[in-house]
């Protein structure tokens, strides 16, 4: 399915698209598709639990970790049930599973996200909803 603000990793070979929007804000999608180069075929895989768009996610501990991103729903260019989100979730390829671990103390979305040795770096992004307002926010998470 076509859309943006995706979150992509790249895992034994195959490609990963979780979440990300359709057209507009108002679409947000839980959806996980792999690529299967070998095949030329996309499948359908167990959906995000928070639909999301403009989230980060890393690979970290043989798991897929998804955080922050936004949501909700714009109509007529009113938000309603529109919001930034701390949640972290993780999908584990093993098992076609998502487990919720901590959120972030900063809600927000378009960070960028990495992992060097036993820790996940989040970084940047926004606040509130929209481009406007940017963030210097740099935190790091481990699973101890």
């Amino acid at each position: 399915a076509a859309r943006d603000h995706v979150g992509c990793v790249t895992w034994n070979g195959r490609i990963h698209v979780v979440g990300g929007r359709f057209n507009t804000f108002q679409y947000n999608t839980d959806m996980h598709h792999v690529y299967l180069p070998a095949r030329d075929t996309w499948e359908e895989l167990a959906p995000l639990p928070t639909a999301r768009s403009g989230h980060g996610m890393v690979i970290y501990r043989d798991r897929f970790f998804v955080m922050g991103g936004e949501g909700g729903i714009i109509e007529r260019g009113v938000a309603r049930d529109a919001r930034v989100f701390g949640q972290m979730e993780s999908y584990d390829p093993a098992t076609n599973t998502w487990a919720s671990h901590a959120a972030m103390p900063t809600p927000r979305h378009a960070v960028a996200a990495v992992t060097i040795g036993d820790w996940i770096y989040v970084a940047g992004g926004g606040a509130v909803l929209g481009g406007m307002v940017q963030s210097a926010i740099h935190e790091a998470f481990t699973l101890g």
